[in-house]
Parts: C-alpha cells; sequence; structure tokens
C-alpha cells in the first residue's frame, strides 16, 4: 500500500505582490507524476490547499486541472481536509457526491467516523480526516467547552480513537490526517498562528496509536516525537525564513505486516528563493553572470553610504527581487532601556550612539567637529527666538 502525503498547497499565494500561480501549476504537475511513477493508492492533502478561505477563480482552476489530472487521468482517489487557510464550508461542497467520483473531503466533523476505506493485501487501510479543529466549531458540535486549539484537537482525536477501539479489527491500519502544530516543532513565517500564545500546541502522543499520521500546518518535512507522526511540508517555499528547506512529497509505504517506511521525494521549483547579501556594486556584478537570475530574492546592502534608487537599478539584473533591506538599518530587536542618565546626555553622544549602532564605527574627530558646530547653532537659533 502506497500513499503521497502532502499538504499546505496554499493556492492562490502571493509572496511580496507577486503571484505564485505558475509556480503552484508547476510543483503541482511534480506531484501528479510522481504519483503516477510510484503507483500510488491515493494522495493525501492535510489542510491549507488555498491560501484564503475566498480563493480566486484562477487558484480554483488549478486545484481543478489538478485533481482531474489525479483521479480522471490516473485514477488515483485524493484525500483533503480543511486547514486554518481554508474556507471549510466552500470547500467542502458537493463532498458528498463527489466522494464516488474518487475526492474524499473532510470537512466537517460529521465525517469524522467515515473513513476512506482502500483495499490492501493485509486486509484494509482505513485514512480518518480530522479537519482543522477551530475550538469554537469543536464546542458547537459535540456540545464540550474547549478554549484552544489544543484542547480542541485533543477532544476530537480522543473522539476518533474511542471510535476505532470500539471497532477494533487487527487486520485494518489507521492512517489519520490532521492539521495541528506539534509540540516542538520547526516554524517559518509564512505559517498563520493557529491560537495566541502556546495553547496551539498539541502533543506528538496525542497520535502514537495510529499507523501513520499525516501532518499538516508546518512548511518544513519534519517528524515529531515519532517517525510515523509526520509533516511533508509545503511543496513551495512562502517566505525567506525557508531559505534553507529543502521541499518534498513524502511516500508512505505501508507493508503486509503493516510497518510503514517513509521517503522524501524531491520537488523543483521553477525559481527558487535565495537571500544576497554585499555591496550594491558587487551585486549588480554578480548578477550580469548570476545563471538563476529569474530566482525569488531578497537583497541586503552592506553599503553605509545612500544609493540612489538601488532597487530598479538591480531589477536590471535580477528581475525577481521582492525584497530590499539595507544592513545597517536592521535595527537590534533588543533595545536600549532609555534611563534618566541617558536622557541627560549631551546631543553629540546621542548622536555617535546612533551612527556607532547604525555603522559599527564611532564619528570621525571630522565629522563630531561638525556635527558640534550644527548643534551649537540649532541651539543658538532656538535661544534668539
Amino acid at each position: 500500500m502506497k500513499l503521497l502525503h502532502t499538504s499546505d498547497w496554499h493556492l492562490g499565494r502571493v509572496f511580496n505582490q507577486q503571484s505564485l500561480l505558475d509556480d503552484q501549476a508547476h510543483i503541482l504537475k511534480q506531484i501528479i507524476d510522481y504519483a503516477k511513477e510510484h503507483n500510488v493508492d491515493a494522495v493525501i492533502v492535510a489542510g491549507d490547499i488555498y491560501d484564503r478561505a475566498l480563493p480566486s477563480a484562477d487558484a480554483v482552476g488549478l486545484l481543478d486541472r489538478t485533481l482531474t489530472g489525479l483521479i480522471r487521468e490516473l485514477s488515483i482517489p485524493v484525500v483533503m481536509i480543511s486547514g486554518n487557510h481554508d474556507g471549510a464550508q466552500r470547500l467542502g461542497f458537493g463532498s458528498e457526491l463527489l466522494k464516488h467520483s474518487g475526492l474524499h473531503l473532510s470537512t466537517s466533523f460529521e465525517q469524522l467516523l467515515q473513513p476512506v476505506q482502500l483495499k490492501a493485501n493485509f486486509g484494509q487501510v482505513n485514512i480518518w480526516g480530522i479537519p482543522y479543529c477551530d475550538p469554537e466549531n469543536v464546542n458547537d458540535y459535540f456540545k464540550v467547552k474547549t478554549t484552544d486549539h489544543q484542547s480542541a484537537q485533543e477532544h476530537v482525536t480522543g473522539v476518533l480513537k474511542a471510535h476505532i477501539a470500539d471497532n477494533f479489527d487487527a487486520s485494518v491500519a489507521h492512517v489519520v490526517v490532521s492539521h495541528s502544530f506539534i509540540a516542538g516543532a520547526n516554524t517559518s513565517e509564512s505559517e498563520r498562528p493557529l491560537s495566541i500564545g502556546g495553547a496551539e500546541c498539541v502533543d506528538a502522543n496525542l497520535f502514537k496509536d495510529f499507523d501513520y499520521t499525516a501532518l499538516g500546518h508546518l512548511h518544513q518535512a519534519q517528524f515529531r516525537g515519532y517517525d510515523h507522526v509526520r509533516y511533508s511540508g509545503s511543496p513551495l517555499k512562502y517566505s525567506f525564513s525557508e531559505v534553507k528547506q529543502k521541499k518534498s512529497v513524502t511516500l508512505v509505504t505501508i507493508a503486509d505486516d503493516k510497518s510503514v517506511t517513509t521517503e522524501l521525494l524531491p520537488l523543483r521549483a521553477i525559481r527558487e528563493v535565495r537571500v544576497l547579501e554585499g555591496k550594491f556594486d558587487d551585486l549588480l556584478a554578480q548578477g550580469k553572470e548570476d545563471t538563476a537570475a529569474d530566482d525569488y530574492l531578497q537583497i541586503k546592502l552592506t553599503d553605509k553610504e545612500a544609493i540612489l534608487d538601488p532597487l530598479a537599478r538591480l531589477r536590471v539584473v535580477y528581475p525577481n527581487i521582492l525584497d530590499l533591506t539595507k544592513v545597517t538599518l536592521e535595527r537590534d530587536a533588543t533595545t536600549t532601556r532609555r534611563t534618566r542618565e541617558q536622557l541627560g546626555r549631551q546631543p553629540i553622544e546621542v548622536i555617535n550612539d546612533f551612527y556607532k549602532e547604525m555603522t559599527q564605527e564611532s564619528l570621525s574627530d571630522e565629522q563630531t567637529q561638525l556635527l558640534t558646530e550644527i548643534v551649537n547653532e540649532l541651539n543658538k537659533a532656538a535661544d534668539d527666538a
């Protein structure tokens, strides 16, 4: 039994005003090719299919083409759950009709105890979908009082585990699909928090009894607590914090003895996401020779002097610069506490501290003399006013 575990497609994503639809179409084609190459029995998408609750028409069209390629052309069923970015009701429209064609959408708790059943040599694989557990929706459906994502997820998963225990069958392997934040996992800037503070975290032990847990929400491929409790990660880099991540999908193989092995299948984007740092002139010269100049870039300039229109000039060689900053203007997150003693210092001392923080150098004697004269003139003008 082979499953292809994916998540966090975020169709319709805009990265610093840059639409990623073409990039997403390219990467989804690779997912379809992997599904065909490895003759998988199902494709799993563990939430955040769209990037927003009201997706664009182009994003909906891309999903339609992808599902057509998998289900109609390859006869591979697809199991999807809603994530915190998705509009669950809209995503789940027609789910009862669509499941007969091979598209299985878990977007409401009414479907929690209705697994997708796949035949296997050892008997059967049940794939259970747990849609994103918004506490308000959990409370309304189950008539309980959960206070945060953690307690909501624990309640819903507990209901599912109790149901499996009451109907235990040794010939069945159980796969659960969930959109959750496991405590201790590695995060990225592009992930929207599930709740305020740490109340979004759930314990990996919650999923240890399943044969495999296909997680979504975090964009870096990883396992937490147990090797079979895994995030597939997003198929593309959606922020500059993901620069060092290697994107992939996870091929899950369930053997006849119900043991599970996984393999990461690499994905190759049209354009990479990179961060370049250096002096303006050096980067301009480098760009003329860069064979990957079309990549999505964050540029960090280390020049201390002012530069006229650096973004437009750099875009001549690097057309897809999505962010440009000056390293000398990046302030330390830990600010110095302003005491009465500090506020009572001479203006030239304050200016020197600011200059040193920005440039890592102190004012020269010439600069100090010039600034002292300017400050004195300003003070005199204020006194004469």
